[in-house]
């Protein structure tokens, strides 16, 4: 048949179905709804909530509700493969074994598939550090947040027992707000030890992360008393005056300790509580939700350690007994070339 009728044809077709279709709706005759052949019920896949070694040779997947299955054929890469993966006693978990142990603080990746009891799968791919079974006790000593180009910005650690840092994750900010994080080294400390991270350094060959002898390394404010170890993913500077440092027992573990410093007032600023920034009252709120820092409900700015006067000479400091109540009171401004990277930190305060 020629298009062109064909064309004609399913139009006519087409206009007497409209015009029956207007005649049924003229005279009430559309019929009642059908009921729905489809009953939605729970289409949406359970999600992870967290993960992470629970001992040298298992992993621990929590999830954010039951789970019915742990499909056949976890994986671990690289080494060690993974042996077996059931259900936790939770019912809302998946215990991964592993055939090996796991190299403390080494970067791996597991992977699976898991179902709900309505079916729903949800897959997932999430980094993991192995397990460190001898963290040591360390807590923020001493900030140069004001760094020059003769004094760059760093971080100093007191070690309040011994342990193997191996897989301990440092946030400028928290672990799941930040603007740079560092991934420990094996590095094996005693109480009473040191351990500075320089965050600019110059890329010299000097540089070189202490893991076995503190004196080897080079570079600016570099302590022959201290383990240095070095920043090279870019720029990590810390904020100058308001700011939040976070230690974690892995990039995915627990905090450890942590230190909110600030300069401003509740007054300074209505729109986000006196802190300036939406991101430093999230980053404090969080630090106080996980307990590893006391303040004011909600949290004010005054709650945080002052940084009025900080140079690169005055830091905010502890006091010389590294005492530890996770609180604005734990701190200090030192005076004028009273940093003490490295060593016992001065008791005197800076005053304006």
């Amino acid at each position: 048949m020629d298009r062109r009728y064909a064309g004609r044809a399913e139009r006519r077709a087409l206009d007497a179905l409209l015009a029956l279709s207007g005649a049924w709706l003229a005279a009430g005759c559309v019929p009642e709804p059908a009921a729905a052949v489809f009953e939605p019920g729970d289409l949406r896949p359970p999600a992870v909530a967290s993960w992470g070694p629970s001992g040298s040779a298992e992993l621990v997947i929590a999830f954010d509700e039951d789970i019915a299955e742990a499909v056949p054929g976890f994986a671990s890469s690289p080494g060690p493969a993974v042996s077996a993966s059931r259900l936790g006693d939770d019912r809302r978990s998946v215990v991964v074994s592993l055939g090996g142990a796991q190299e403390p603080g080494a970067a791996y990746a597991v992977s699976g598939i898991v179902a709900d009891a309505a079916g729903n799968l949800s897959s997932f791919v999430l980094p993991y550090w192995g397990f460190n079974p001898d963290t040591p006790g360390l807590v923020f000593n001493e900030l140069l947040t004001e760094g020059t180009s003769t004094h760059p910005d760093a971080i100093e650690l007191f070690a309040t027992s011994g342990g193997n840092c191996a897989g301990l994750a440092l946030f400028i900010g928290v672990r799941e707000n930040y603007d740079a994080r560092f991934v420990f080294p094996p590095l094996a400390v005693s109480a009473g030890d040191y351990v500075i991270l320089h965050l600019k350094p110059q890329g010299i060959a000097e540089e070189t992360d202490e893991t076995v002898d503190r004196a080897s390394s080079g570079g600016l404010d570099a302590s022959a008393e201290a383990w240095d170890l070095w920043y090279r993913g870019g720029d990590a500077a810390l904020p100058g005056k308001n700011g939040v440092a976070s230690l974690y027992s892995s990039p995915v573990g627990i905090v450890m300790d942590a230190v909110a410093y600030s300069e401003r007032t509740a007054d300074s600023d209505e729109n986000y509580g006196g802190f300036g920034t939406a991101a430093l009252r999230d980053r404090v709120a969080a630090l106080v939700a996980a307990g590893a820092w006391v303040a004011s409900e909600p949290p004010r700015p005054e709650d945080c350690a002052r940084s009025t006067g900080t140079t690169s000479t005055r830091t905010v400091c502890r006091s010389s007994s590294s005492g530890d109540a996770d609180s604005g009171s734990d701190w200090h401004v030192a005076p004028t070339k009273g940093a003490t990277l490295g060593r016992v930190n001065s008791d005197d305060a800076y005053s304006p």
